[in-house]
């Protein structure tokens, strides 16, 4: 592990490959049974992107519905004269799962985020925390009961997606990751009691993966393009973002070349913006 100075820009910036793979893990246990249609079991052929330039519209009522009841939502915020665009899914922890997709296959590709959201019949799910040049993850995951990595607590790891009766946003003074299910050491962290987080950096505009709660049942995960830490922070934090969803905490994940989204539609209709890198895991939202 090289040293944390090195492996915080590292990691924004983008993640390595490594040069070679790391051996799979253990088998894990099977999925529960799903409630909804699988996706092979639709009559509508998969990968369907909009044609070229042609932008995805929200249905009526607010948002795109996706299986299970979430909803994508395509939306552009102006912010310090430039248009900042975003996808948003919105989902109730209700009526999801939020799991932690291990993906041990160093030489999988970006495109690995379609058959790792088919392989848990997910309704959407995006990139996930930072790994290192080996491949592992950087600082603690638990993926399907499975713990790899360690915890860590640094100026990136600032906090982590935790599930155990329901999900949660963690920080790292806090406590209540030992019964977690499933865990996520990610950050920094972006938007904390409805504020934008103070001093994070505003030089490097790239495209951003979060997820962001609303202190109750209510959650988005997504991807925010050509933006820095601070903007996206001040974006979530704006009570404009996304009318009737007023963010409480947000953590950035991974982004960069890593950044990557999948959602499937109500209508069966499957989509997938693959990043340009091979992750080490995934953050999938599986109806119940």
């Amino acid at each position: 592990m090289r040293s944390l100075a090195f492996l915080a820009p590292l990691a924004l910036a983008c993640c390595a490959h490594p040069p070679h793979a790391a051996p799979p893990g253990d088998e894990q246990p099977p999925a529960p049974t799903p409630q909804h249609q699988t996706w092979d079991e639709t009559r509508w052929p998969a990968q369907t992107p909009a044609a070229p330039g042609q932008a995805q519209t929200d249905a009526p009522g607010g948002g795109r519905p996706l299986i299970g009841g979430a909803t994508l939502h395509e939306i552009t915020v102006p912010h310090n004269g430039r248009a900042v665009d975003l996808q948003c899914v919105l989902f109730d922890d209700r009526h999801y799962h939020l799991r932690i997709i291990d993906q041990p296959e160093d030489w999988s590709g970006g495109g690995q985020i379609t058959a790792s959201m088919r392989g848990v019949n997910a309704a959407a799910g995006v990139n996930g925390g930072f790994f290192t040049p080996q491949f592992a993850p950087l600082g603690l995951m638990i993926a399907n009961g499975r713990k790899t990595g360690a915890w860590q607590q640094n100026k990136l790891l600032t906090g982590a997606i935790i599930v155990d009766s329901q999900p949660r946003l963690l920080w790292n003074a806090e406590t209540g990751r030992d019964s977690a299910r499933e865990l996520l050491q990610a950050g920094p962290r972006l938007v904390d009691s409805g504020r934008a987080v103070a001093s994070l950096e505003r030089a490097r505009h790239t495209t951003r993966t979060f997820i962001a709660t609303d202190a109750g049942r209510r959650w988005i995960i997504g991807l925010a393009h050509g933006v820095s830490l601070g903007e996206l922070a001040e974006i979530l934090a704006s009570p404009e973002f996304l009318p009737g969803f007023r963010v409480h905490r947000a953590l950035n994940l991974d982004g960069g070349r890593s950044s990557a989204i999948y959602y499937r539609a109500a209508d069966g209709h499957e989509h997938a913006d693959p990043g340009w890198s091979t992750v080490r895991n995934y953050l999938a939202i599986v109806p119940r």
